[in-house]
C-alpha cells in the first residue's frame, strides 16, 4: 500500500489512500440519497435542520452523513473521534472548490463506477482536512 507522509513539526502522519477514499466515498452517497424526484439542484436545496442547525441543504446533509458513516470503520482512532469535523471541513471546502455541477458529475462517475479516479483536487482537500481536523498535521 503507498502511504504518503505530512510533516509538521516533529510528527510523521501516514496518510493512506484508503483513509482518503473511505471519507470521500460519501460523496456516491448523495445522488443515492437524493434518488428521488426532489433530488436537490443546488447546494442549498431541500433545506431541514442538521445537528443543531437550521436550513441545512440536502446534499451537505447527505455527504456529512454518508462521510461520518464511512469513515468509521477505515480510519484510525484519532480520525474517528474527529471525523464530523473533518467531514464538515471536507464539504465546506468542496463546496467552496467545486460548482454543484461539478460535484453531481463526480458523484455520477462514483456511483456507475465505485473505483473511479478523483480529481487530485478533492484527495488534496480532503487529505487537509483528515490532518487539519484530526490535529495530524
Amino acid at each position: 500500500m503507498v502511504r504518503e507522509f505530512w510533516r509538521s513539526g516533529d510528527t510523521v502522519a501516514p496518510v493512506t489512500k484508503a483513509r482518503v477514499l473511505a471519507v470521500v466515498a460519501a460523496l456516491f452517497l448523495v445522488a443515492a440519497a437524493c434518488g428521488n424526484s426532489g433530488a436537490p439542484t443546488s447546494w442549498d436545496d431541500n433545506p431541514d435542520d442538521y445537528k443543531g442547525v437550521a436550513n441545512v441543504g440536502q446534499p451537505e446533509r447527505n455527504f456529512r452523513d454518508g462521510c461520518e458513516e464511512s469513515g468509521q470503520d477505515d480510519l484510525d482512532a484519532q480520525v474517528r473521534e474527529n471525523l464530523a469535523d473533518v467531514c464538515k471541513c471536507g464539504f465546506d471546502r468542496i463546496r467552496e472548490t467545486l460548482t454543484f455541477e461539478e460535484f453531481k458529475e463526480l458523484d455520477d462517475d462514483l456511483r456507475s463506477d465505485i473505483n473511479a479516479n478523483l480529481t487530485e483536487e478533492v484527495n488534496q482537500i480532503m487529505r487537509q482536512c483528515i490532518l487539519e481536523e484530526s490535529g495530524l498535521g
